[in-house]
């Protein structure tokens, strides 16, 4: 009857003791201490220079990317989200999402103007 509890205990100690180790393995490295002194447009306008004298380009970075200004807040953008999820229109792991009708199109774009707070947005409610 010890015999169990006597395996389960050994499990357990041996399970215990690999995951430490695993954690031991982390090492501190040279960028643990980093903090960037280059502002966002000044590392946007390196970016353009070394587009413009050809040394990136294609791939993964491109002249869009670096033009790139979103036109939505970000309050815009979680209101559409979640309006979208509510209607169901969301795709789960591998599966598409679903077709989006132009009327729920539409509520979409509403929600995501109300978080504007515009007139148009409180007119339609």
């Amino acid at each position: 009857m010890n015999t169990p509890r006597t395996l389960i205990a050994a499990s357990l100690v041996a399970l215990f003791a690999a995951s430490g180790a695993v954690a031991q393995e982390a090492t501190p490295t040279q960028f643990d201490q980093f903090t960037s002194v280059a502002t966002r447009a000044d590392v946007r306008a390196d970016a353009a220079a070394a587009y413009s004298a050809g040394l990136i380009g294609g791939g993964e970075v491109s002249r869009s990317a670096v033009d790139f200004m979103a036109t939505k807040t970000r309050a815009q953008v979680m209101a559409e989200t979640k309006e979208a999820q509510r209607l169901g229109l969301l795709g789960h792991g591998e599966l598409s999402a679903p077709s989006v009708s132009p009327a729920q199109a539409e509520q979409i774009q509403m929600a995501g103007l109300r978080a504007l707070g515009t007139p148009v947005a409180k007119a339609m409610r």
